[in-house]
């Protein structure tokens, strides 16, 4: 066992001085599993800069199992700025970089006039755990640590986005479902054969003659079809024949065994149609009874040979050149090689292109509301029995940026099975295409190389554009609107949260690890909705307070107003009347139970001098439970995120701050029962 291990970490060892030393390595794609090659040996910056980027590609390998593809194709591509300034500032060893390198790479990137102040953040966030696993090489000096916080603004300079409006996501929504009808009708329609079985249709073709070769005059149909239009049904002999133009050609066809003309085979051919003066025209002033020469002339003989001689198989060109030259070549001489516009008649469509998809694509978004990258790579398989519920499945899905895999969320959330039956159209629709060992749930083979490849996040932005042009979509300002799959998530859990107003199922949708996260969000979304909702109502009574001679506070009595009567404590304010809550989802007559985190933007509020008391003993009793470790920061920032906002930013403002001073010690140094911070430590050691 020790010697095994022994290898290994010498095989790791190795391995890690071939690329220092080399310039290039292979690594796996710790999402896709994908093998991929890297190589900075043909770099500009390769050659003076050897000793450093040998250092890089090091701890670029040493990251291999921490690092996904397009990570590592985006520290690569932030390389050359950060070899420009060490050329900027003369460092050209791995000896000479330190702890100031990196400071003075975060205020060159900030003073780099073709960069934003956030594009140069993110730069520098993205290669840091390269400069980190650096500061572990022996050339490296152990202070080339990352600067902690080197661009403070960054995070204040994110605006969030609330995506569509409801009117534009409504025309969204519509011509998604216009065209998943459409591409349905070209994909999800089983193809119904018409000549199966049945004899090919060459009732108006040539038939083959005594010479092996088809001709007209094989046919007895065109035969008498000629002599009535040509002869006005008169039995005329060989020499007035001849004077008609093909006549000779007329003659010398009614001999049947393929021999010259005589005088008794066309006596024969008149006997045969009983020519004569009672004869009765078959036709006369009618089209030719054949109509072409060859039957590969005709469509119906294509369809016909194509079912049942090529199974009703939507084959390519060089397939069909292989197996049926005879059929490739009828398409290219007479139909201009126009494959697709063959099938495009039958109703058979080989050719999947990314803008087939996208209906389902964006359907998908909406109804689950996962990450754009996250739909993008879910799998055929990603349908699995729910094990709590037989009647239902859940879609396995994963998150590769944030390590989630294997999360499941389950399809018929509201009696909605459409996630699921979404999933398997558009797993049908690419089962013709779908090669071995190809898992992805999007693929499409409609490119260059006529192929069937997974569809890159590229490829479904620019079906998204298709898309939107196709459909005419336009903005609420009347301007051509382009639709963007990111915005399509907070647009559908921003209107969830003005339904719901609840903070935590919007963190759930959004799929944020932490609450701040999300009321950070909300804090920089401007909507006027959402500045009703997220501020004390208007309506809300405040218990005015001021100081007496003596120094103690008085409360100025509420009016003894109708809508005051019937106050009722809550937890950190009062409540007008909670038999009558405007909160949407109460009921009148019934008591209100609405959170916190509502009653504060609700038109019922109250707050009077207790209520500022109880807000901090609540505020001081949980940080004390954080520092001494009773609870996690993550139930910390749950119960007091929202509260602490609100609080702050729109309630204690109402109130002169030497009086609001004066509330929070008297509330530290007498806290009410439920937070006092000494009767908790009693009844926990006690």
């Amino acid at each position: 066992m020790d010697e095994n291990r022994s290898s290994s970490l010498y095989f790791l060892t190795v391995a890690e001085e071939r690329a220092e030393t080399e310039l290039k390595f292979t690594a796996e794609c710790k999402n896709t599993a994908k093998i991929y090659a890297y190589d900075l040996s043909d770099k500009p910056y390769s050659d003076s800069f050897r000793d450093v980027l040998g250092v890089v590609v090091w701890a670029i390998y040493r990251r291999r199992n921490m690092m996904g593809h397009l990570s590592r194709l985006a520290i690569i591509e932030i390389l050359p700025r950060f070899f420009k300034f060490l050329e900027s500032v003369l460092i050209y060893r791995a000896e000479q970089l330190s702890g100031d390198t990196l400071r003075y790479f975060a205020e060159w990137l900030k003073k780099d006039k073709s960069l934003s102040y956030s594009t140069a953040a993110s730069m520098y966030r993205k290669i840091s755990p390269v400069f980190l696993q650096m500061s572990s090489h022996y050339k490296v000096s152990d202070s080339f640590i990352p600067v902690r916080n080197a661009f403070p603004k960054s995070s204040s300079l994110v605006s969030s986005c609330i995506g569509y409006d409801q009117e534009e996501l409504k025309g969204i929504l519509n011509a998604a479902v216009r065209g998943m009808r459409e591409s349905a009708s070209k994909f999800e329609k089983t193809y119904q054969p018409k000549w199966i079985g049945i004899a090919p249709p060459l009732e108006d073709v040539a038939p083959i003659g005594p010479s092996g070769s088809r001709s007209y005059w094989a046919s007895e149909e065109y035969r008498i079809w000629w002599w009535e239009n040509n002869c006005g049904c008169m039995r005329l002999n060989s020499n007035a024949l001849y004077k008609l133009p093909k006549g000779q050609a007329f003659f010398q066809s009614t001999a049947l065994d393929g021999k010259n003309g005589s005088v008794k085979y066309l006596s024969e051919f008149y006997d045969r149609i009983g020519a004569g003066p009672d004869y009765k025209p078959k036709y006369l002033g009618l089209p030719c009874p054949i109509n072409y020469r060859t039957p590969w002339k005709k469509k119906d003989y294509l369809v016909w040979y194509w079912e049942n001689k090529l199974g009703c198989r939507a084959l390519s060109g060089s397939e069909l050149k292989k197996i049926a030259p005879e059929f490739w070549g009828a398409l290219k001489e007479y139909f201009g090689g126009r494959i697709k516009d063959f099938y495009k008649e039958l109703g058979v469509y080989r050719w999947v292109q990314a803008e087939d998809l996208i209906p389902y694509y964006l359907l998908l978004l909406i109804r689950t509301q996962l990450n754009p990258f996250t739909v993008q790579r879910l799998t055929i398989d990603c349908l699995v029995p729910d094990p709590l519920n037989d009647g239902r499945v859940m879609i396995n899905w994963k998150k590769y940026r944030s390590f989630k895999k294997g999360m499941t969320i389950p399809t018929d959330k509201g009696n909605d099975s459409w996630p699921a039956m979404i999933i398997k159209r558009v797993s049908a629709i690419t089962e013709s295409i779908r090669e071995d060992g190809q898992d992805e749930l999007w693929i499409a083979n409609a490119n260059r190389f006529k192929v069937s490849q997974p569809l890159g996040s590229s490829a479904f932005k620019r079906a998204l554009q298709a898309f939107s042009r196709k459909h005419a979509l336009t903005s609420s300002d009347g301007k051509p609107l382009s639709i963007q799959a990111r915005l399509i998530r907070p647009a559908m859990a921003w209107s969830e949260y003005l339904r719901t107003e609840d903070m935590n199922y919007l963190q759930a949708l959004l799929g944020h690890a932490r609450l701040s996260t999300t009321a950070d969000y909300l804090r920089r979304l401007d909507d006027p909705i959402f500045l009703t909702r997220r501020a004390v109502h208007q309506d809300a009574v405040f218990v005015r307070l001021s100081s007496a001679e003596d120094g103690s506070l008085i409360s100025e009595s509420l009016e003894a107003s109708e809508s005051t009567q019937g106050m009722h404590e809550a937890l950190l304010n009062h409540c007008r009347d909670p038999m009558k809550s405007p909160v949407s989802g109460q009921k009148t007559g019934s008591l209100c139970s609405a959170s916190n985190e509502v009653c504060l933007g609700c038109q019922n509020l109250i707050i009077t001098f207790l209520d500022i008391k109880k807000y901090f003993c609540f505020i001081a009793f949980h940080d004390y439970l954080l520092q001494v470790g009773d609870i996690t920061d993550l139930e910390h920032r749950k119960a007091t995120s929202e509260k602490r906002f609100i609080w702050e930013n729109y309630i204690l403002v109402k109130y002169d701050s030497g009086v609001i001073e004066r509330i929070r010690s008297e509330a530290l140094s007498f806290p009410i029962p439920e937070w006092d911070i000494s009767l908790y430590e009693e009844r926990k050691h006690g």
